[in-house]
This record gives structure tokens, sequence and C-alpha cells, in this order.
């Protein structure tokens, strides 16, 4: 018997997902209100009760669309709440320790009205940033820390030095 991989290709990752009555449905309308492009499939809303927020996987299987949909949904809110969503990459995988240790950076002190935009745009100026995330409480309100992943360890060390 041949056991099947995942379809890992085409993915988008959606988090920070208000828990409030979100459903699928209500996702799937606001991309296409922020992006203008309907879904072929309905996304999948992952509700974990144990977790503050839901996140979702939406698969779009135009390689130009999903560029184009993520870069338009990188930083997005509803209802006032952050969000953000990337494209799934190897790259962020918790399996992958050595680069995620090399390459991530831990911020403190981040100013309460930072928003996810605004703290990635302060630290591309070190190299390209794959993930960047400002901690959220359950109210989507600043926690005053976040996360920033950047593609090379050497950007992550500049990043470091000079903040």
């Amino acid at each position: 018997m041949q056991t099947r991989m995942p379809q890992t290709k085409n993915l988008l990752y959606v988090y920070d997902l208000p828990r409030d009555g979100y459903t699928s449905v209500k996702l799937a309308q606001v991309i296409k209100e922020k992006t203008g492009y309907d879904l072929d499939r309905i996304p999948q809303v992952r509700r974990d009760l144990n977790k503050p927020f839901y996140q979702a996987v939406i698969q779009i299987n135009d390689e130009t669309r999903l560029r184009e949909v993520s870069k338009a949904l990188r930083y997005f809110t509803i209802r006032g709440k952050p969000c953000r969503a990337l494209p799934f990459t190897n790259e962020l995988l918790g399996t992958n320790v050595n680069k995620l240790g090399s390459n991530n950076i831990f911020v403190r002190k981040v100013d309460k009205h930072t928003v996810g935009e605004d703290f990635e745009k302060h630290f591309s100026q070190y190299g390209e940033v794959l993930s960047c995330k400002v901690s959220l409480n359950e109210d989507h309100s600043s926690r005053g820390y976040g996360f920033v992943c950047f593609k090379d360890a050497s950007s992550a060390a500049q990043a470091l030095e000079q903040s």
C-alpha cells in the first residue's frame, strides 16, 4: 500500500483570525473583498478552542494568484482586529530548528500601537523578512513583543546588532 503525502503546494496559511463567530464562508468573503479573488474551495478554518485565535489553510492553485493574494493578505484586519497570512514554505517549519534558531529574533519592548506591517517595514531594512509577528493578547491588543524570521542568518545578526 502506498501512502500519499499531503499536498503542500500553493497553500496560504492565515493566522490570528477572531474566534467570535468566524466561519470558512466569512473568510472566503473577506478574501473576495480584499483581493477580488473567488476561491476555488472554501478555506479550511482550524478551530482549536485551547488557542486564542483561529487559523485557516487555503489552497490556491494558480501560483501567480497565490502571490497576489498572499501579498494582499500579508497583514489585514477583520472587524478592526489584525490578522496575517503567509504562503507555506518549508523554511518556516518548526522542524527546521537550525535555520529558525539562527534566522529568528525575539524583539521586546514593542510599542503597543505597532502593527505587523510597521514591524516588518522596520526590520526589512536589515534583509528579507520571511515572517514577522507582533504577539497578541486574546483581544488582539499587542503584548509588547514580537518575532522576526529573516531569510538569512546574517540579516538577523545585523538586526540584533543595530536595534
